[in-house]
């Protein structure tokens, strides 16, 4: 039996018996965070600690303790009996039962498959799970790999000659991560290498205004060494 956890997106969990549904943003919460350290006992603080941050309520350790039990219940409705195991002080999934997409796109970032990896990828990690604390700080470095991979892929198809795919590629993501020069050099780039010098000159000074505007500070030296480069032809 095997249950599949999507967590690179809004949650998503199919057991043997099809979809598993929650009722609520904390219940789809708890098992996300249990989800983010499949195998692994998360305590019942650590727990509280997602679900309420600073906020939490005089109740919070039993209010847990019932979202815990509504969550084994949606799973066993949809044929995943005791995925959600207890381990004082806390719980933790059945690794034996679980299969995470986190944990197939870090595998495939570790072996430079940033494709693959980003074919798990449906949007912003943990979408409709509203969580605080370490779990937050776990949503930010999803997104932090994310950003990697795809200036990674988008690097490849310029190495591989395919300039437009990867301009059209970092034109998405200059737009979405403003501040990663290391983005803008690679669409200078792929903008000289595919013979639009003057086009890689503009975007030197799309980001060199932005920079200017928002942080008064001129572009780094990769980037001026990239204008330089543009220059002499």
């Amino acid at each position: 039996m095997t249950i599949e956890v999507r967590l690179l997106g809004p949650l998503e969990v199919r057991g043997p018996a099809g979809p598993v549904h929650f009722s609520g943003a904390r219940r789809r919460a708890v098992f996300a965070m249990l989800a983010l350290r499949t195998g692994r006992m998360v305590s019942r603080s650590a727990l509280v600690d997602g679900l309420w941050g600073e906020d939490v309520p005089p109740t919070g350790t039993k209010t847990l303790q019932g979202h815990v039990a509504k969550v084994r219940r949606s799973l066993e409705l949809a044929g995943a009996d005791g995925v959600v195991l207890t381990r004082e002080p806390g719980y933790l999934l059945d690794v034996t039962q679980v299969v995470v997409d986190v944990e197939v796109f870090d595998e495939h970032l570790r072996c430079g498959r940033y494709a693959e990896a980003l074919r798990l990828y449906r949007g912003d990690p943990l979408a409709d799970c509203p969580v605080e604390g370490w779990a937050g700080a776990e949503i930010a470095r999803l997104r932090e790999a994310v950003a990697f991979a795809e200036e990674n892929h988008a690097a490849a198809l310029c190495l591989a000659g395919r300039h437009a795919e990867a301009i059209g590629q970092l034109e998405r993501l200059v737009a979405l991560y403003p501040l990663r020069e290391s983005l803008w050099d690679l669409l200078m780039e792929a903008q000289h290498r595919a013979g639009r010098a003057g086009d890689a000159l503009r975007t030197y000074r799309r980001v060199r205004a932005l920079l200017v505007e928002e942080f008064g500070m001129e572009p780094g030296d990769a980037l001026r060494r990239r204008e330089a480069a543009v220059l002499a032809g």
